[in-house]
């Protein structure tokens, strides 16, 4: 018979990680009872969380993205998302617990493979020794209740800036319940020259868009390209469009 409720969980490393079964899901927790990751047991390779799904509109700025960076791995569901979406993309992931990782391939059915690589690190320290540039960075690292302060400074979204190649994008997940977007999204203005959000919910998480210098080739209006991608992801990018605005 099968086991419902806790089923994996490791605490050694600087937050708990748990895992939950439900009937049709894998959960990864940190303790309490926020949800960072959400899988589907039957295809780990779609996106079960909104805010996740609302990330994926920066594929309408980068439609066809290289090179990836990801800061904070949870689940590995983003990263297997865009894995099976586009077969020549390479991905790098810092994540600082070892335990997430596990938890991950274990229960999520994420794996490094010659495509996608993590590195066990301190991002704030990780992103100092990267050298090559990426056309998508994500940022969504979060702890039990909020992200660690120095991963949404001003100092480490402008290294991530100088990691992007012109043109290039940066999307961060950011909660909107503890009242501080504001503060983030008005550091991002001084970062970016170009700066979309995106609301998953009404009282949930945003996400912020911003692009570094450069211009972006890029044919047909938002929404052409919202049905295009459509299409080709199986995401409501065109419901999904309707919470995309620019704001700078």
């Amino acid at each position: 018979r099968e086991i419902f409720g806790l089923v994996w969980e490791n605490m050694e490393g600087p937050n708990p990680v748990q895992v939950w079964r439900k009937k049709d899901r894998y959960e990864m927790r940190f303790g309490n009872r926020v949800v960072q990751s959400s899988c589907l047991r039957s295809d780990p390779h779609q996106l079960m969380l909104s805010y996740t799904r609302h990330m994926m509109l920066c594929l309408l700025l980068v439609p066809e993205p290289c090179k990836v960076l990801h800061i904070g791995l949870g689940g590995g569901t983003v990263p297997n998302f865009l894995h099976r979406l586009f077969p020549e993309l390479e991905q790098t992931v810092i994540e600082l617990n070892e335990a997430v990782l596990e938890a991950a391939c274990q229960f999520f059915g994420f794996e490094e493979d010659s495509r996608r690589k993590v590195i066990i690190t301190d991002a704030v320290e990780g992103v100092m020794s990267l050298e090559e540039n990426y056309d998508l960075i994500f940022l969504d690292a979060y702890g039990p209740c909020s992200a660690p302060e120095e991963l949404i400074s001003i100092p480490f979204v402008t290294r991530l800036s100088e990691l992007l190649i012109p043109g290039g994008w940066a999307v961060g997940n950011f909660w909107t319940l503890n009242g501080d977007f504001e503060e983030h999204s008005s550091r991002w203005k001084l970062i970016f020259p170009t700066l979309y959000q995106a609301r998953t919910r009404p009282t949930a998480n945003k996400i912020l868009f911003g692009r570094k210098n450069g211009k972006a080739a890029l044919n047909g209006s938002l929404k052409e390209r919202a049905y295009f991608l459509q299409k080709k992801t199986g995401l409501d990018m065109l419901k999904m469009l309707v919470n995309f605005e620019k704001i700078l």
